[in-house]
Protein backbone atom coordinates (compact mmCIF):
# COMPACT_ATOMS: atom_id res chain seq x y z
CA UNK A 1 0.00 0.00 0.00
CA UNK A 2 2.91 2.30 0.81
CA UNK A 3 4.48 1.63 -2.52
CA UNK A 4 1.30 2.64 -4.31
CA UNK A 5 1.13 5.93 -2.47
CA UNK A 6 4.77 6.60 -3.33
CA UNK A 7 3.94 6.03 -7.04
CA UNK A 8 1.11 8.57 -7.07
CA UNK A 9 3.07 11.04 -5.05
CA UNK A 10 6.01 10.85 -7.41
CA UNK A 11 3.77 11.22 -10.45
CA UNK A 12 1.90 14.18 -9.07
CA UNK A 13 5.09 15.97 -8.16
CA UNK A 14 6.14 16.16 -11.82
CA UNK A 15 5.35 19.64 -13.14
CA UNK A 16 4.79 20.88 -16.71
CA UNK A 17 7.36 23.37 -18.01
CA UNK A 18 7.16 25.30 -21.32
CA UNK A 19 10.92 25.03 -21.43
CA UNK A 20 10.68 21.30 -21.95
CA UNK A 21 10.04 21.86 -25.72
CA UNK A 22 13.38 23.53 -26.09
CA UNK A 23 15.24 20.91 -24.12
CA UNK A 24 13.88 17.98 -26.21
CA UNK A 25 15.45 18.72 -29.58
CA UNK A 26 14.44 15.32 -31.02
CA UNK A 27 10.78 16.35 -31.23
CA UNK A 28 10.11 18.55 -34.27
CA UNK A 29 7.10 20.49 -35.40
CA UNK A 30 6.54 18.16 -38.33
CA UNK A 31 6.11 15.15 -36.10
CA UNK A 32 2.81 16.35 -34.77
CA UNK A 33 1.26 15.95 -38.24
CA UNK A 34 2.82 12.60 -39.01
CA UNK A 35 -0.22 10.56 -38.06
CA UNK A 36 -2.50 12.72 -40.19
CA UNK A 37 -0.24 12.34 -43.24
CA UNK A 38 -0.35 8.56 -42.97
CA UNK A 39 -4.14 8.59 -42.73
CA UNK A 40 -4.45 10.42 -46.12
CA UNK A 41 -2.62 7.71 -48.13
CA UNK A 42 -5.28 5.99 -50.39
CA UNK A 43 -5.89 2.33 -49.70
CA UNK A 44 -6.10 -0.30 -52.47
CA UNK A 45 -9.63 -1.66 -52.63
CA UNK A 46 -8.41 -5.25 -52.85
CA UNK A 47 -6.83 -4.78 -49.38
CA UNK A 48 -10.31 -4.27 -48.01
CA UNK A 49 -12.42 -6.71 -50.10
CA UNK A 50 -11.57 -9.59 -52.39
CA UNK A 51 -12.03 -9.29 -56.14
CA UNK A 52 -14.60 -12.08 -56.06
CA UNK A 53 -16.76 -10.28 -53.51
CA UNK A 54 -16.38 -7.00 -55.37
CA UNK A 55 -17.60 -8.60 -58.58
CA UNK A 56 -20.67 -9.99 -56.82
CA UNK A 57 -21.50 -6.54 -55.42
CA UNK A 58 -21.05 -4.83 -58.78
CA UNK A 59 -23.13 -7.46 -60.59
CA UNK A 60 -25.96 -7.04 -58.10
CA UNK A 61 -25.75 -3.27 -58.42
CA UNK A 62 -25.67 -3.51 -62.20
CA UNK A 63 -28.71 -5.75 -62.30
CA UNK A 64 -30.74 -3.17 -60.43
CA UNK A 65 -29.92 -0.39 -62.90
CA UNK A 66 -32.41 -0.01 -65.74
CA UNK A 67 -30.58 -0.07 -69.11
CA UNK A 68 -31.80 2.39 -71.69
CA UNK A 69 -31.74 0.82 -75.16
CA UNK A 70 -31.68 3.31 -78.02
CA UNK A 71 -33.97 2.57 -80.97
CA UNK A 72 -32.22 0.38 -83.51
CA UNK A 73 -32.87 2.89 -86.30
CA UNK A 74 -31.20 5.64 -84.27
CA UNK A 75 -28.08 3.56 -83.64
CA UNK A 76 -27.81 2.60 -87.31
CA UNK A 77 -28.23 6.25 -88.27
CA UNK A 78 -25.42 7.26 -85.93
CA UNK A 79 -23.18 4.55 -87.31
CA UNK A 80 -23.91 5.66 -90.86
CA UNK A 81 -23.00 9.27 -90.07
CA UNK A 82 -19.88 8.25 -88.11
CA UNK A 83 -21.32 9.55 -84.83
CA UNK A 84 -20.76 8.00 -81.40
CA UNK A 85 -22.81 4.87 -80.77
CA UNK A 86 -23.06 2.02 -78.26
CA UNK A 87 -23.89 -1.59 -79.14
CA UNK A 88 -23.39 -3.16 -75.71
CA UNK A 89 -26.77 -1.80 -74.57
CA UNK A 90 -28.43 -4.33 -76.92
CA UNK A 91 -28.46 -7.31 -74.59
CA UNK A 92 -31.52 -9.27 -75.55
CA UNK A 93 -31.37 -11.78 -78.37
CA UNK A 94 -34.27 -10.08 -80.14
CA UNK A 95 -32.61 -6.67 -80.03
CA UNK A 96 -29.42 -8.06 -81.51
CA UNK A 97 -31.30 -9.63 -84.42
CA UNK A 98 -33.16 -6.37 -85.03
CA UNK A 99 -29.81 -4.60 -85.11
CA UNK A 100 -28.44 -7.10 -87.64
CA UNK A 101 -31.49 -6.85 -89.89
CA UNK A 102 -31.41 -3.06 -89.77
CA UNK A 103 -27.73 -3.10 -90.76
CA UNK A 104 -28.49 -5.41 -93.70
CA UNK A 105 -31.40 -3.22 -94.79
CA UNK A 106 -29.21 -0.12 -95.01
CA UNK A 107 -26.71 -2.07 -97.10
CA UNK A 108 -23.54 -0.49 -95.72
CA UNK A 109 -20.78 -3.11 -95.58
CA UNK A 110 -18.89 -1.48 -92.71
CA UNK A 111 -22.01 -1.28 -90.57
CA UNK A 112 -22.95 -4.88 -91.35
CA UNK A 113 -19.49 -6.13 -90.36
CA UNK A 114 -19.48 -4.04 -87.17
CA UNK A 115 -22.79 -5.57 -86.08
CA UNK A 116 -21.74 -9.09 -87.09
CA UNK A 117 -18.56 -8.81 -85.03
CA UNK A 118 -20.63 -7.58 -82.08
CA UNK A 119 -22.90 -10.62 -82.42
CA UNK A 120 -19.94 -12.99 -82.75
CA UNK A 121 -18.66 -11.79 -79.36
CA UNK A 122 -22.00 -11.78 -77.55
CA UNK A 123 -23.73 -14.92 -78.90
CA UNK A 124 -22.68 -18.52 -78.64
CA UNK A 125 -21.47 -20.12 -81.86
CA UNK A 126 -24.63 -22.12 -82.42
CA UNK A 127 -26.93 -19.09 -82.29
CA UNK A 128 -24.47 -16.92 -84.19
CA UNK A 129 -24.05 -19.26 -87.17
CA UNK A 130 -27.73 -20.20 -87.21
CA UNK A 131 -28.78 -16.58 -87.60
CA UNK A 132 -26.11 -15.88 -90.23
CA UNK A 133 -27.23 -18.91 -92.25
CA UNK A 134 -30.68 -17.31 -92.53
CA UNK A 135 -29.16 -14.13 -93.97
CA UNK A 136 -27.07 -14.78 -97.08
CA UNK A 137 -25.99 -11.14 -97.24
CA UNK A 138 -24.50 -11.44 -93.77
CA UNK A 139 -22.66 -14.64 -94.72
CA UNK A 140 -21.20 -12.97 -97.79
CA UNK A 141 -19.99 -9.90 -95.90
CA UNK A 142 -18.53 -11.93 -93.05
CA UNK A 143 -16.82 -14.28 -95.49
CA UNK A 144 -15.22 -11.34 -97.32
CA UNK A 145 -14.08 -9.95 -93.98
CA UNK A 146 -12.43 -13.25 -93.05
CA UNK A 147 -10.85 -13.49 -96.50
CA UNK A 148 -9.29 -10.05 -96.07
CA UNK A 149 -7.96 -11.11 -92.66
CA UNK A 150 -6.74 -14.39 -94.18
CA UNK A 151 -8.58 -16.23 -91.37
CA UNK A 152 -9.01 -19.39 -93.40
CA UNK A 153 -9.95 -21.77 -90.58
CA UNK A 154 -12.66 -19.36 -89.39
CA UNK A 155 -13.82 -19.10 -93.00
CA UNK A 156 -14.03 -22.88 -93.24
CA UNK A 157 -16.02 -22.97 -89.99
CA UNK A 158 -18.38 -20.32 -91.38
CA UNK A 159 -19.01 -22.20 -94.64
CA UNK A 160 -19.60 -25.52 -92.90
CA UNK A 161 -21.74 -24.13 -90.07
CA UNK A 162 -23.96 -22.11 -92.42
CA UNK A 163 -24.35 -24.85 -95.02
CA UNK A 164 -22.24 -23.16 -97.70
CA UNK A 165 -19.93 -26.14 -98.14
CA UNK A 166 -19.80 -25.62 -101.91
CA UNK A 167 -17.82 -22.44 -101.23
CA UNK A 168 -15.06 -24.43 -99.55
CA UNK A 169 -13.12 -24.39 -102.82
CA UNK A 170 -12.61 -20.63 -102.30
CA UNK A 171 -10.29 -21.52 -99.43
CA UNK A 172 -8.12 -23.59 -101.75
CA UNK A 173 -7.77 -20.60 -104.05
CA UNK A 174 -6.80 -18.40 -101.10
CA UNK A 175 -4.24 -20.88 -99.86
CA UNK A 176 -2.70 -21.09 -103.32
CA UNK A 177 -2.28 -17.36 -103.92
CA UNK A 178 1.18 -17.07 -102.34
CA UNK A 179 3.35 -19.54 -104.20
CA UNK A 180 6.83 -18.48 -102.93
CA UNK A 181 6.16 -19.81 -99.44
CA UNK A 182 5.22 -23.37 -98.61
CA UNK A 183 1.47 -22.95 -98.82
CA UNK A 184 1.27 -25.86 -101.24
CA UNK A 185 1.87 -28.31 -98.38
CA UNK A 186 -0.71 -26.48 -96.29
CA UNK A 187 -3.15 -26.73 -99.19
CA UNK A 188 -2.60 -30.44 -99.64
CA UNK A 189 -3.17 -31.01 -95.94
CA UNK A 190 -6.35 -28.95 -96.08
CA UNK A 191 -7.44 -31.01 -99.06
CA UNK A 192 -6.95 -34.23 -97.12
CA UNK A 193 -8.92 -32.86 -94.17
CA UNK A 194 -11.87 -31.39 -96.07
CA UNK A 195 -12.14 -33.09 -99.48
CA UNK A 196 -15.06 -35.23 -98.29
CA UNK A 197 -17.06 -32.06 -97.62
CA UNK A 198 -17.02 -31.06 -101.29
CA UNK A 199 -20.19 -32.45 -102.81
CA UNK A 200 -19.68 -32.05 -106.55
CA UNK A 201 -17.14 -33.68 -108.80
CA UNK A 202 -16.60 -30.29 -110.46
CA UNK A 203 -15.37 -28.83 -107.15
CA UNK A 204 -13.00 -31.75 -106.62
CA UNK A 205 -11.69 -31.42 -110.18
CA UNK A 206 -11.07 -27.72 -109.64
CA UNK A 207 -9.09 -28.45 -106.49
CA UNK A 208 -6.94 -30.97 -108.33
CA UNK A 209 -6.28 -28.37 -111.04
CA UNK A 210 -5.15 -25.88 -108.41
CA UNK A 211 -2.75 -28.42 -106.92
CA UNK A 212 -1.41 -29.30 -110.38
CA UNK A 213 -0.91 -25.60 -111.15
CA UNK A 214 1.01 -25.10 -107.91
CA UNK A 215 3.30 -28.01 -108.69
CA UNK A 216 3.88 -26.64 -112.20
CA UNK A 217 4.66 -23.15 -110.92
CA UNK A 218 7.04 -24.37 -108.24
CA UNK A 219 8.87 -26.53 -110.78
CA UNK A 220 9.19 -23.66 -113.29
CA UNK A 221 9.56 -20.89 -110.69
CA UNK A 222 6.43 -19.10 -111.90
CA UNK A 223 3.65 -17.36 -110.02
CA UNK A 224 0.09 -16.77 -111.23
CA UNK A 225 -3.32 -16.88 -109.59
CA UNK A 226 -5.07 -19.15 -112.10
CA UNK A 227 -4.50 -21.50 -115.03
CA UNK A 228 -5.66 -18.87 -117.53
CA UNK A 229 -3.47 -16.16 -116.02
CA UNK A 230 -0.52 -18.54 -116.17
CA UNK A 231 -1.32 -19.30 -119.81
CA UNK A 232 -1.38 -15.57 -120.62
CA UNK A 233 1.98 -15.00 -118.92
CA UNK A 234 3.46 -18.06 -120.60
CA UNK A 235 2.32 -16.90 -124.05
CA UNK A 236 3.92 -13.49 -123.53
CA UNK A 237 7.24 -14.84 -122.31
CA UNK A 238 7.47 -17.65 -124.88
CA UNK A 239 6.49 -15.57 -127.90
CA UNK A 240 8.81 -12.76 -126.86
CA UNK A 241 11.65 -15.30 -127.16
CA UNK A 242 10.28 -16.76 -130.38
CA UNK A 243 9.28 -20.06 -128.76
CA UNK A 244 5.92 -21.74 -128.34
CA UNK A 245 6.38 -25.37 -127.35
CA UNK A 246 5.78 -24.74 -123.64
CA UNK A 247 2.50 -23.01 -124.46
CA UNK A 248 1.16 -26.04 -126.30
CA UNK A 249 2.40 -28.40 -123.59
CA UNK A 250 0.68 -26.28 -120.94
CA UNK A 251 -2.58 -26.49 -122.90
CA UNK A 252 -2.38 -30.29 -122.96
CA UNK A 253 -1.34 -30.59 -119.31
CA UNK A 254 -4.31 -28.59 -118.01
CA UNK A 255 -6.79 -29.74 -120.69
CA UNK A 256 -7.66 -26.20 -121.77
CA UNK A 257 -10.40 -26.28 -124.40
CA UNK A 258 -9.70 -24.91 -127.88
CA UNK A 259 -12.03 -21.93 -127.64
CA UNK A 260 -10.49 -20.65 -124.40
CA UNK A 261 -6.95 -21.33 -125.59
CA UNK A 262 -7.42 -19.54 -128.92
CA UNK A 263 -9.15 -16.59 -127.30
CA UNK A 264 -6.15 -16.17 -124.98
CA UNK A 265 -3.78 -16.48 -127.94
CA UNK A 266 -5.68 -13.83 -129.87
CA UNK A 267 -5.82 -11.44 -126.92
CA UNK A 268 -2.12 -11.78 -126.09
CA UNK A 269 -1.02 -11.25 -129.71
CA UNK A 270 -3.22 -8.16 -129.92
CA UNK A 271 -1.81 -6.74 -126.69
CA UNK A 272 1.69 -7.40 -128.00
CA UNK A 273 0.61 -5.71 -131.28
CA UNK A 274 2.11 -8.66 -133.14
CA UNK A 275 -0.32 -8.26 -136.02
CA UNK A 276 1.59 -10.35 -138.55
CA UNK A 277 1.73 -13.35 -136.21
CA UNK A 278 -1.98 -12.87 -135.47
CA UNK A 279 -2.82 -13.06 -139.18
CA UNK A 280 -0.46 -15.97 -139.79
CA UNK A 281 -1.80 -17.91 -136.80
CA UNK A 282 -5.50 -17.48 -137.42
CA UNK A 283 -6.01 -17.12 -141.20
CA UNK A 284 -5.27 -19.16 -144.29
CA UNK A 285 -5.77 -18.67 -148.02
CA UNK A 286 -8.61 -20.40 -149.80
CA UNK A 287 -8.87 -20.51 -153.60
CA UNK A 288 -12.45 -20.69 -154.76
CA UNK A 289 -12.92 -18.73 -157.99
CA UNK A 290 -10.92 -15.89 -156.44
CA UNK A 291 -8.48 -15.54 -153.61
CA UNK A 292 -10.17 -15.53 -150.20
CA UNK A 293 -9.15 -15.75 -146.55
CA UNK A 294 -10.52 -18.33 -144.09
CA UNK A 295 -10.34 -18.29 -140.31
CA UNK A 296 -8.32 -21.03 -138.61
CA UNK A 297 -10.18 -21.05 -135.31
CA UNK A 298 -13.07 -22.64 -133.46
CA UNK A 299 -14.21 -19.09 -132.67
CA UNK A 300 -16.91 -17.77 -134.99
CA UNK A 301 -15.47 -15.20 -137.46
CA UNK A 302 -17.89 -12.45 -136.35
CA UNK A 303 -16.96 -12.94 -132.69
CA UNK A 304 -13.28 -13.04 -133.57
CA UNK A 305 -13.55 -9.68 -135.36
CA UNK A 306 -15.33 -8.15 -132.35
CA UNK A 307 -12.60 -9.58 -130.09
CA UNK A 308 -9.69 -8.05 -131.98
CA UNK A 309 -11.54 -4.74 -132.42
CA UNK A 310 -11.25 -4.15 -128.65
CA UNK A 311 -7.50 -3.79 -129.11
CA UNK A 312 -7.73 -1.12 -131.85
CA UNK A 313 -5.81 -2.99 -134.56
CA UNK A 314 -4.73 -1.31 -137.82
CA UNK A 315 -7.48 -1.17 -140.41
CA UNK A 316 -5.79 -3.65 -142.73
CA UNK A 317 -5.81 -6.27 -139.93
CA UNK A 318 -9.55 -5.94 -139.40
CA UNK A 319 -10.07 -6.12 -143.17
CA UNK A 320 -8.22 -9.45 -143.26
CA UNK A 321 -10.52 -10.99 -140.67
CA UNK A 322 -13.69 -9.43 -142.06
CA UNK A 323 -12.92 -11.18 -145.32
CA UNK A 324 -13.19 -14.50 -143.46
CA UNK A 325 -16.93 -13.96 -142.89
CA UNK A 326 -19.06 -15.57 -145.57
CA UNK A 327 -22.30 -13.68 -144.84
CA UNK A 328 -22.09 -10.39 -146.77
CA UNK A 329 -24.73 -8.69 -144.60
CA UNK A 330 -22.73 -9.43 -141.45
CA UNK A 331 -19.59 -8.14 -143.12
CA UNK A 332 -21.36 -4.89 -144.01
CA UNK A 333 -22.81 -4.46 -140.53
CA UNK A 334 -19.45 -4.97 -138.77
CA UNK A 335 -17.56 -2.85 -141.31
CA UNK A 336 -19.95 0.07 -140.78
CA UNK A 337 -19.83 -0.32 -137.00
CA UNK A 338 -16.03 -0.53 -136.91
CA UNK A 339 -15.65 2.18 -139.60
CA UNK A 340 -13.75 0.00 -142.04
CA UNK A 341 -14.72 2.33 -144.89
CA UNK A 342 -12.93 0.49 -147.70
CA UNK A 343 -15.08 -2.63 -147.26
CA UNK A 344 -18.31 -0.60 -147.04
CA UNK A 345 -17.50 1.40 -150.18
CA UNK A 346 -16.49 -1.71 -152.13
CA UNK A 347 -19.70 -3.46 -151.07
CA UNK A 348 -21.97 -0.67 -152.35
CA UNK A 349 -19.94 -0.36 -155.56
CA UNK A 350 -20.24 -4.11 -156.19
CA UNK A 351 -23.99 -3.83 -155.59
CA UNK A 352 -24.07 -0.74 -157.90
CA UNK A 353 -26.09 0.94 -155.17
CA UNK A 354 -25.45 4.66 -155.70
CA UNK A 355 -28.14 5.76 -153.23
CA UNK A 356 -26.64 3.77 -150.33
CA UNK A 357 -23.17 5.04 -151.24
CA UNK A 358 -24.35 8.63 -151.13
CA UNK A 359 -25.97 8.08 -147.74
CA UNK A 360 -22.79 6.52 -146.39
CA UNK A 361 -20.79 9.47 -147.75
CA UNK A 362 -22.72 11.70 -145.31
CA UNK A 363 -21.29 9.68 -142.41
CA UNK A 364 -17.71 9.98 -143.57
CA UNK A 365 -15.47 12.87 -142.59
CA UNK A 366 -15.14 15.31 -145.52
CA UNK A 367 -11.83 15.29 -147.41
CA UNK A 368 -10.78 12.07 -145.68
CA UNK A 369 -9.34 9.16 -147.72
CA UNK A 370 -12.70 7.37 -147.46
CA UNK A 371 -14.52 10.47 -148.69
CA UNK A 372 -12.24 10.73 -151.75
CA UNK A 373 -12.67 6.99 -152.42
CA UNK A 374 -16.45 7.42 -152.50
CA UNK A 375 -16.15 10.50 -154.71
CA UNK A 376 -13.93 8.60 -157.12
CA UNK A 377 -16.41 5.72 -157.34
CA UNK A 378 -19.32 8.09 -157.96
CA UNK A 379 -17.40 9.75 -160.80
CA UNK A 380 -16.45 6.41 -162.38
CA UNK A 381 -18.39 6.23 -165.65
CA UNK A 382 -17.64 2.52 -166.03
CA UNK A 383 -19.99 1.68 -163.15
CA UNK A 384 -23.58 1.11 -164.25
CA UNK A 385 -25.53 2.25 -161.18
CA UNK A 386 -28.88 0.62 -160.44
CA UNK A 387 -30.38 3.79 -158.91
Amino acid sequence: MASNEDFWNESSSSKFDFGDDEEDSSYTQGDCFAANVQENIPLQIDSIISNKCLKIILDETDSTVEHVVAPVEETIRRMFHAENFMLNTYRSFENKLQLLDAAIDIGDGNIIITVILFLSKTLNNNKFFTQLSRRKVAVRHYANYLIEKNSLQELADLYMATGHISYMKDIYCLLSKDIPNQNVQKLKQFNRDHSRELHTSEDKTEIQEILALLDFQIKHKLNSKSVIEQLINLCRSEWSRGNGDDVNNFKKLFKIDDFQFEWVEMSVLCKMQNWEKLIATFTKSVWVIKKKRALKSVIRPELFVVGISRHNPPEYVTEQFLSCISDASKVLYLAEKLKIHKIVVNYHVEQKDKTSLLKYMERVEPSSPAWFAIQSSLNNTDIKWKN
